[in-house]
């Protein structure tokens, strides 16, 4: 049971990952279409990525197997 824990811990924290990784797509090409480039989804997705990071780090820390 632990492990399954852990690997949906692992998917959280990815998820995360690329929550921040398109927040960092949008970024680049609102500011590289000459618009602000803070508006539209990036923050939202910076916002949604940076939280599923720390319950995946969080959840990692708790179920990781220490055998």
């Amino acid at each position: 049971m632990t492990d399954k824990l852990y690997i949906f811990s692992i998917g959280i924290l990815l998820i995360g990952f690329v929550f921040i990784g398109l927040g960092k797509m949008s970024y680049r090409f609102r500011a590289f279409t000459n618009k602000q480039a803070w508006n539209g989804k990036t923050f939202p997705f910076l916002v949604t990525g940076v939280i599923f990071s720390i319950v995946g780090i969080i959840l990692v820390y708790i179920f990781y197997p220490y055998k």
